[in-house]
């Protein structure tokens, strides 16, 4: 049975409540979602194409570790795997993976490989280093 819309009742959105003071010396995280453009010394060749290189970000942010974890989750790893790839080679070095006709599996797989470790590899890192001062 359709709820009767003069009946129905109206939902408002939640208050945000007054944020508490944190504990004695808490200090929250703060962060930026402001992207800062990278500098070419900021990146390192992850592969080259008839010898043009292409390179990724030296450092790789953790928002794509988090991305990957969320797209996997949701779509599957196969698909999370794909954006990261194109996400951070650009359209560029992902075209020219794409009209590379010798490219092979065991290629690809150390790409992708390396860009996931780099996505990953600090939560990793982070969960070995806590589980020591536990």
């Amino acid at each position: 049975m359709a709820a009767n819309p003069r009946t129905a009742r109206k939902r408002t959105p939640a208050k945000r409540a007054a944020p508490s003071q944190p504990p004695e010396g808490f200090e929250p995280v703060r962060l930026s979602s402001k992207q800062s453009e990278p500098k070419a010394e900021d990146r390192v060749v992850l592969f080259y194409v008839d010898d043009e290189p292409y390179t990724v970000p030296k450092r790789i942010g953790r928002n794509h570790g988090l991305r990957y974890l969320r797209t996997a989750r949701r779509q599957g790893e196969p698909i999370a795997a794909q954006e990261l790839l194109e996400t951070l080679i650009g359209e560029d070095g992902y075209e020219a993976l794409m009209n590379c006709d010798d490219l092979e599996d065991d290629q690809l797989d150390q790409i992708m490989n390396r860009l996931r470790d780099e996505a990953l590899g600090a939560v990793e890192e982070e969960k070995q280093g806590n589980a020591g001062r536990r």
